[in-house]
């Protein structure tokens, strides 16, 4: 025990001589400053330097609605599944369409590009629920606050 204290001394004395001789001025004159702990001594300040490149595949900083997924959930009950889908559903044309293995909801959006002109595409989104066992024919469809289109589709007995 006796051997490690006196190492830890040793440290101590090295340290504060090491501190000492980083403080003094190049004429060997022991400046009026005074000590750092250690632990200030050793850290170090980084200066990132951050490049851009220039990119067309760089996303904008204004979120364009043209170029966004709209968010959709899916609710299960006993009698029905029911979509919520975000969209200004009184400016868009919302279509569903079903094939053997799923439904496919689609809006029709448009917008003006870069170049002034108007342009119009589907935005579709599929989701995995089993059309063989949905009464298509007997969904409910409603538009609430312009922000979410809501379907209703029951399920067969």
């Amino acid at each position: 025990m006796g051997n490690f204290e006196e190492a830890l001394k040793n440290i101590d004395v090295f340290c504060k001589a090491l501190a000492k001789k980083i403080i003094e001025n190049d004429n060997g004159i022991h400046s009026d400053l005074p000590m750092e702990p250690v632990e200030k001594l050793l850290r170090q300040r980084y200066v990132a330097e951050i490049k851009e490149e220039p990119s067309s595949s760089k996303p904008p900083l204004i979120p364009l609605p043209q170029l966004e997924q709209p968010l959709i959930d899916v609710f299960e009950d006993e009698d029905s599944y029911k979509v919520l889908l975000q969209c200004r559903c009184r400016d868009e044309k919302v279509t569903i369409h079903t094939d053997s293995d799923s439904v496919e909801i689609c809006k029709r959006e448009c917008f003006v590009n870069s170049q002034g002109i108007e342009v119009c595409e589907d935005n579709c989104q599929r989701l995995d629920l089993p059309p063989n066992c949905l009464q298509i024919e007997k969904m409910i469809t409603k538009c609430n606050n312009n922000e979410v289109f809501e379907i209703e589709i029951p399920k067969k007995n």
